[in-house]
């Protein structure tokens, strides 16, 4: 039988073996609280790489300008960012239609004080007549001139036909001091334009827009490219002059009557926005000022059907025809009416550019 000092030295060998048997107890490193916006963080930042990731997928843009229509007439180009060309708009049928623009006339410029190139209140009558030419330039900034372009060979039978091969006519526009052949004289077919006729831009930058014209290759068919199917690349002769009894500006034909040529250009032209008056931008809902018939093309004249916009009664139009001095809408709901026809504007539609005599 053990003693009792035995006894006691077994018991506390047994006890220091359990004790370093337990697992130390050390006192925990604390847990950093949740930042309430660790979760808000995240998302942003997610977005941010997701944003990259976007743009750097996306065809570069190149800045374009929107044209705005402001108090009096004046269209201040406002610049914005977008890959869209902007001469062409959505219509309500989904079709793009294309914007076009009249040149403005001496009276709406700065630059001739509103009135005639040729005012003149000390001279008696009407103050001398002078082509109303604006220039196209060679590049989008002031000063650096118009360019030449050669229309000799098929050109000159195109020009000729578009003027059905009248003599004195030709002889009137090929004249080395009539404007589009000035001092080079012909074939050398000057860069220019002149008030009322219409245009449309290929591309806009800042101020200025790339006018689309015809390529100079060879010339188009003229039954299918003339003053009444194509006004935006055949344009008629305008003459303007100083009207001293009333003091107004007055547009006339050329001394031998209508006169046109082919706007074709041997190198991209420019033209200032400010000279131009955009149409205004469809769809527009329209009033009939008289009884109008629906027709099912664009003229080019009015032709009598079974239906009719009535006088005071309003639709929506979606799409323009310009045909010679002539503008087209057709409607929402199918059809055409005329909307400046014979220099009459049939609805409440209209421009403070009146187009050429």
């Amino acid at each position: 039988m053990a003693s009792p000092r035995i006894k006691l030295l077994t018991c506390l060998t047994t006890l220091a073996l359990l004790i370093g048997c337990v697992p130390s107890f050390v006192t925990p490193t604390p847990i950093p609280p949740l930042d309430p916006n660790a979760i808000g963080t995240f998302t942003v930042q997610t977005a941010d790489a997701a944003v990259t990731q976007t743009m750097a997928a996306l065809p570069p843009s190149t800045p374009t300008a929107t044209i705005t229509a402001t108090p009096r007439n004046t269209f201040t180009p406002e610049p914005s960012f977008t890959p869209v060309q902007p001469y062409l708009f959505p219509t309500a049928t989904g079709v793009l239609g294309l914007q076009y623009y009249r040149v403005k006339h001496d009276n709406q410029l700065a630059i001739y004080n509103y009135k005639s190139r040729t005012h003149d209140d000390n001279s008696e009558g009407m103050r001398n007549q002078a082509p109303e030419v604006v220039p196209l330039l060679v590049s989008p900034k002031e000063g650096t001139g118009t360019h030449r372009t050669t229309v000799d060979g098929a050109w000159e039978t195109y020009i000729d036909a578009l003027n059905d091969n009248d003599k004195s006519k030709l002889k009137y526009l090929k004249s080395p001091i009539t404007a589009l052949f000035n001092r080079a004289g012909f074939p050398q077919l000057e860069s220019l334009t002149m008030g009322g006729n219409i245009i449309t831009l290929n591309e806009i930058q800042g101020t200025w827009g790339r006018v689309n014209t015809l390529e100079p290759g060879g010339p188009p068919s003229v039954k299918d490219v003339n003053w009444i199917t194509r006004p935006d690349l055949v344009h008629k002769f305008v003459v303007v002059t100083w009207k001293r009894s009333t003091k107004t500006t007055a547009l006339t034909r050329p001394p031998k009557g209508d006169i046109y040529w082919p706007l074709v250009t041997k190198q991209p032209v420019w033209i200032q926005m400010d000279r131009l008056e955009p149409f205004p931008i469809l769809p527009m809902e329209v009033t009939a000022n008289l009884d109008l018939y629906i027709q099912d093309k664009p003229g080019p004249a009015i032709e009598e059907t079974r239906f009719q916009l009535l006088k005071g009664e309003s639709a929506s139009v979606v799409l323009y025809y310009p045909s010679g001095s002539d503008v087209w809408g057709r409607l929402s709901n199918g059809g055409w009416i005329p909307l400046l026809y014979r220099g009459q504007y049939r609805t409440t539609w209209s421009m403070a550019t009146v187009p050429p005599p």
